[in-house]
């Protein structure tokens, strides 16, 4: 099945990387460059199934999108990615339910495990 999916990094090189893995597994996407962007096209554009946000961006980061989701009532499934990753950043991603944290690069194996994942957790339809 198909999911509707945010990704959110400033940097463009790795916002059309990620957004391609997704896309060749038949994911509609949609792409944001900032963490104000996201939050826009997640309160404005519809529901998402799963975001996929940088930690760091320069006007809201990965945590500051989640915390503004949560407290609006909008949260969803989530996973944050950073390059330097830490105990301190993967304890507030948790803390923050974020389904995980991973780290850029992605492999396409782990990412394949986390839509695995959400596909497990989904309601299934009545037989």
């Amino acid at each position: 099945m198909p999911f509707r999916i945010l990704v959110a990094d400033d940097q463009p090189d790795a916002r059309e990387a990620l957004a391609g893995l997704l896309e060749q597994r038949r994911h509609r996407v949609e792409v944001a460059a900032c963490g104000g962007d996201a939050l826009r096209l997640v309160l404005e554009g519809g529901p998402f199934d799963l975001s996929l946000l940088d930690v760091h961006m320069p006007d809201l980061s990965g945590f500051d999108v989640l915390e503004q989701l949560r407290a609006r009532g909008r949260a969803l499934p989530s996973v944050l990615v950073t390059g330097h990753p830490g105990p301190d950043i993967e304890k507030r991603a948790m803390s923050l339910g974020a389904l995980t944290l991973l780290r850029k690069p992605i492999v396409p194996g782990l990412l394949d495990l986390v839509l695995d994942e959400l596909q497990s957790r989904l309601p299934r339809p009545p037989a």
